[in-house]
């Protein structure tokens, strides 16, 4: 085992049957589950969803989240409760600690947790972009303008919280190749956390332009590898079914 991995794994039960049975809990959209659900399902977890806004039937799901906001670690989901009842507060949080109990999620060594890391932190920033330019089920009348600026943005040298999508894949593209990736996997498993968040996090632009990816080879055969994994068939086929796209192209 690396030092990294002696160090940070070193003097913990690292399996996911010591965790007990897990509960996620979230709305029922596509965005932020997908990751964790997907880091659960390759992890080998004993998990469930947890009741989460609109599960009381009610029709309302913002009262419904009103009610149990107060209940959450920091006022948003998702949450991932523990078996004994500690409650994880966010999505990269979950996503640590899924890996360091199943290290197979954290990579075989050390390059591969610093792939891994790169991949997870550069998708959430994907993805924060997406929140503040792309229209959703919740906020369908954001600027087109801006969602055009951002998802067809290409200038490398623009200001970093100006890159457009198109500049992301790009350096997802580049990162492949620099990182050694081959056969669609940028580790050699192709399911450590940050890949499980990079495919969560491109997902979803496919659902607003399926052929987003389509100039980026290498990124979309990740992509495509990646629904191809069995576990991931069970999440994203039964899993998510019936939950509502959250990101949306403009009217």
């Amino acid at each position: 085992m690396s030092s990294c991995f002696a160090g940070c794994f070193g003097g913990i039960s690292a399996s996911p049957s010591s965790v007990g049975k897990v509960k996620l809990c979230y709305w029922p959209i596509l965005a932020k589950n997908i990751a964790p659900a997907l880091a659960m399902e390759i992890g080998g977890y004993d998990w469930e969803e947890a009741p989460g806004p609109g599960s009381k039937g009610t029709g309302d799901l913002w009262a419904e989240w009103l009610e149990m906001k107060p209940s959450t670690v920091w006022g948003f989901l998702p949450n991932l409760t523990l078996q004994g009842g500690k409650t994880i507060g966010s999505e990269l949080a979950i996503l640590q600690f899924l890996a360091r109990k199943a290290p197979a999620l954290a990579g075989s060594n050390d390059e591969e947790f610093r792939i891994s890391q790169e991949l997870m932190h550069q998708s959430e920033e994907i993805y924060q972009k997406m929140t503040a330019k792309v229209p959703t089920a919740m906020a369908k009348d954001k600027s087109a303008d801006e969602f055009k600026k951002f998802w067809e943005g290409s200038d490398k040298l623009s200001h970093s919280n100006a890159q457009g999508l198109l500049v992301y894949l790009d350096q997802l593209e580049d990162f492949y190749k620099k990182c050694g990736g081959s056969g669609a996997k940028f580790t050699s498993t192709g399911t450590t956390v940050g890949e499980i968040k990079l495919f969560a996090t491109l997902y979803l632009c496919t659902l607003i332009q399926p052929d987003v990816l389509a100039k980026h080879s290498n990124v979309n055969a990740f992509v495509k590898n990646f629904l191809a994994n069995p576990k991931a068939k069970v999440v994203m086929d039964e899993k998510m079914k019936g939950k509502i796209q959250y990101f949306i192209a403009p009217p």
